[in-house]
């Protein structure tokens, strides 16, 4: 499944990305509350300037780690500065993914893709690094946008994720997205 239309959300329209009209149909603690522990290290995969980022920091109350993966530098840099000096900075690894790989060698206990397959032009590679990289029996959190990823290609990434051993555990309700969270085997 290469992903020839991939289109990178624009960093100077990043504001876009952490709206209040955003805050109030998708908020993070609503999404991510349900899945993340004190403890957790937490892959934030295609993080932009960090919208759920942060949020999943704060959740893990002092123990754990978040890593923040996205492939753009100029995201990153924005998160880095919201984050500079905070209580969370100590809890949040930025780090530049590659397109074929996401790059990091961490266990992780819970992964959050959120509109993030549509914008990859490698994503059977990342696949594979998520397969790698979540310990068994450990979430994904997967979302893309209902008007802008053809249903097909949602039902694309979810099967290719069960053929890797993953399994939909749950179809949670996200405005204006299609959602799953599957558990690796």
């Amino acid at each position: 499944m290469g992903n020839k239309d991939v289109h990178l959300h624009p960093v100077e329209k990043a504001g876009a990305l952490e709206s209040s009209f955003r805050l109030r149909f998708q908020n993070p603690e609503k999404i991510l509350g349900p899945y993340i522990k004190p403890g957790f290290t937490v892959l934030d995969l295609g993080c932009g300037p960090g919208y759920f980022t942060t949020v999943a920091a704060g959740m893990l109350q002092g123990s754990g780690k978040v890593i923040a993966a996205d492939i753009q530098t100029g995201m990153l840099e924005l998160l880095r500065r919201k984050i500079t000096g905070t209580h969370l900075e100590p809890y949040i690894e930025l780090h530049k993914s590659g397109k074929k790989s996401i790059g990091i060698s961490n266990n992780l206990d819970f992964i959050f893709a959120f509109y993030a397959f549509h914008e990859m032009s490698c994503p059977d590679g990342i696949m594979d690094d998520i397969c790698a990289l979540l310990k068994p029996g450990g979430l994904i959190f997967i979302a893309e946008q209902k008007f802008h990823v053809r249903k097909s290609m949602f039902f694309e990434i979810i099967n290719k994720m069960e053929r890797r051993g993953f399994t939909i555990t749950e179809r949670p309700s996200v405005f204006l997205s299609r959602a799953v969270v599957m558990r690796r085997g």
